[in-house]
């Protein structure tokens, strides 16, 4: 899966590129509504110029339609490119039915799900380079998980219970991989190779170990690693916040008060 911003403050853009035929989908969900546009598959216009668009509403079309679109005003979308081999791919990791196809909803249809997950994603889209992988990915399969149920009805059974989860060599090769990991370059698809199991696999396998996901482990040994750094060294909670992989300081400030009940500045103070 691909994702990416599409942000234009003129006035009218005219017409977007036809996008090249792929067997996959596009998802084009709106972050500031629009008065009017138009959209096309091929030469067939889908939506008329006096609809408006609201909040969250979407473009969801298969590469093989060609969609495109005639834009008159200031936009801000976030566009989502889903191979179907993507899908597929989902649907074996947790067990499912292989359906056919997803059934794209009618142009302008409003999904506050796909809009909210979309906007998580602003901050890694801004800053790549600061961007954590394993946050990336959690959002991207909640996004998948969302689409197939949604639009495939794919059903999607709860996970069977498995008795101890990772084996103790698995766990221990995931620990040393987060710990030497902490800007968060890791992704899921990589540590579930790393134990030789499916993604689906190792996600329930890891949660059922450690009781986290792999991004909140993540999280927690950032902070577990800022409290080291606050307790022995004079770096500034800054540098510190940069050091343990969080975006910013502001970032780190929020983090540590949802874990801790204070700002690291005061547990620094009447820690030391």
């Amino acid at each position: 899966m691909s994702v990416s911003r599409f942000l234009y403050d003129g006035r009218a853009f005219g017409l977007t590129p036809v996008m090249p035929r792929d067997d996959a989908y596009f998802v084009g969900v709106k972050l500031r509504p629009m008065s009017s546009g138009r959209m096309w598959l091929g030469d067939r216009v889908v939506t008329n110029l006096q609809v408006p668009q609201r909040l969250h509403s979407m473009c969801f079309a298969h590469l093989s339609d060609e969609p495109h679109s005639e834009l008159f005003e200031p936009f801000d979308i976030v566009r989502f490119f889903l191979p179907r081999f993507v899908l597929k791919q989902f649907i074996d990791d947790v067990g499912a039915r292989q359906i056919e196809a997803l059934r794209c909803p009618t142009p302008g249809t409003v999904d506050p799900i796909v809009g909210h997950l979309a906007t998580c994603l602003l901050p890694a889209l801004e800053q790549p380079e600061r961007a954590c992988s394993l946050f990336i990915d959690s959002i991207t399969r909640a996004l998948t998980a969302h689409l197939l149920r949604t639009y495939g009805n794919v059903k999607f059974s709860a996970a069977p219970t498995r008795r101890g989860g990772l084996a103790l060599w698995q766990e221990k090769r995931v620990r040393e991989l987060i710990d030497t990991h902490l800007d968060g370059s890791l992704t899921v698809p990589i540590l579930a190779n790393e134990c030789g199991m499916s993604v689906g696999h190792f996600g329930h396998a890891f949660k059922q170990q450690t009781g986290q996901s792999p991004y909140q482990f993540l999280i927690a040994h950032r902070l577990l690693r800022a409290k080291d750094l606050m307790l022995t060294t004079q770096l500034s909670l800054a540098e510190i916040a940069l050091a343990c992989g969080f975006a910013s300081q502001a970032h780190f400030n929020r983090r540590f008060l949802m874990a801790n009940g204070m700002s690291p500045g005061i547990w620094r103070r009447v820690t030391r």
